[in-house]
């Protein structure tokens, strides 16, 4: 397994997004591509099975549409556009057409539920065959060690801390997925850690700390200076949004070495 790439090169949060172009938009896309920046994508499937590209459960802060994408066909999700503008929500399948394996994909599979794991399944079913380097990762255990199972790809597990907000109808289940316990469950190939948990404070460095020691570990989301120091301490890589181009160009080998088991070293490893 060879996964060096998603440590070699920068992340762009949802694609090179800015005003004019959304993000997990095709141009979006197409820029990180023109600038050699890996890609962070989220999927979804919709009511009539289509894997589509998108963040939010629901389409109402990208799209002004108050639905979720579960409950929604393709046709009805394509007649959407992106924050006003000429884009519309792609397909999976539209994304990987759009990069064509000149950057490498980190794909994050939505959902909670570790007793359905639809959306991991058509995803794999999607990107099987395709000729790039992916990563996939989750906050869900259960899609990471279904996904470890039915695919040969590097598969990683997001985590991070969350304050109580019973007002969120995701924060029970992604405050126990979230915690670094989970790695033992889904025996991830790297973590995924959220930036705002790195706090002095919370005991859970402590943990960050050690399972750095044994797996790469990215952070997310990087949007300021002082983000990416913290991220210097800890992380092999970085996830990144909003940032000027020159200052991400300039923390390239900058991070913690990349940490793995032995028998999950990639190919390049040390070359």
């Amino acid at each position: 397994m060879n996964f060096q790439w998603l440590f070699d090169r920068p992340i762009a949060h949802r694609g090179l997004h800015d005003e004019s172009y959304p993000e997990n938009s095709l141009p979006a896309y197409e820029k990180a591509c023109e600038k050699n920046y890996n890609i962070e994508i989220d999927t979804h499937v919709t009511k009539d099975g289509y894997v589509v590209v998108h963040h939010d459960d629901t389409l109402k802060r990208v799209c002004g549409y108050d639905k979720k994408i579960k409950d929604c066909t393709l046709e009805e999700i394509k007649a959407l556009r992106l924050a006003g503008t000429e884009y519309t929500v792609p397909t999976l399948k539209e994304m990987l057409d759009c990069v064509r394996g000149r950057t490498g994909i980190l794909c994050e599979i939505k959902g909670l539920n570790p007793f359905d794991n639809t959306i991991a399944k058509k995803t794999i079913e999607v990107i099987n065959g395709y000729d790039g380097p992916i990563a996939l990762q989750s906050f869900n255990f259960s899609a990471v060690k279904y996904s470890k199972k039915h695919c040969d790809l590097p598969v990683g597990e997001l985590c991070t801390w969350s304050s109580m907000d019973d007002t969120n109808p995701r924060w029970r289940g992604a405050n126990f997925m979230g915690k670094m316990w989970i790695c033992k469950a889904s025996k991830p190939d790297f973590i995924s850690y959220n930036v705002k948990a790195c706090d002095p404070a919370l005991p859970e460095n402590e943990y960050i700390i050690k399972w750095a020691k044994k797996l790469p570990v990215l952070f997310w989301t990087i949007d300021s200076e002082e983000k990416i120091k913290i991220a210097q301490k800890y992380a092999s890589n970085i996830i990144f949004e909003y940032l000027p181009l020159k200052i991400v160009e300039e923390t390239v080998g900058t991070y913690q070495p990349f940490a793995c088991p032995e028998d999950r070293l990639p190919e390049n490893y040390g070359k």
